[in-house]
């Protein structure tokens, strides 16, 4: 069982109350804490200075369970920064269990934006 205060440090708010709902919660969280781990590890080629836990959020979708991930604050901008104005990011995640083993894999895949958004940030520039 993990102590209260690494669930804290390493989990947001929401996913504070999925892990609230969950029955396996060692799982769910080492299953997270791998995730962001990866994650954190595919950023290298990105300043992490000032990144915190909470900045990758890992929740799951819908009846399929299939895991997203959303980054928020000083992580997103960095993120987007990194990729430039004519490219968006996609984080792939797998996640997998078999006690008293977890594994993440991560791919970040960078994509050139539609022509269309490729007009808007012209006509903004």
């Amino acid at each position: 069982m993990f102590p209260e205060k690494f669930e804290r440090k390493i989990l947001s708010n929401r996913e504070i109350k999925e892990l609230e709902n969950r029955i396996h919660r060692d799982a769910y969280l080492a299953k997270r804490f791998a995730a962001k781990e990866a994650i954190y590890k595919a950023f290298s080629f990105m300043d992490q200075n000032n990144l915190t836990w909470q900045e990758v959020e890992i929740l799951n979708q819908g009846k399929s369970g299939a895991p997203t991930v959303s980054l928020r604050g000083t992580c997103l901008k960095k993120f987007k920064e990194k990729l430039g104005c004519d490219f968006e990011g996609n984080i792939h995640l797998s996640l997998t269990d078999e006690y008293p083993y977890v594994m993440a894999y991560v791919i970040i895949e960078k994509v050139v934006k539609s022509k269309s958004e490729l007009l808007k940030n012209q006509e903004k520039s």
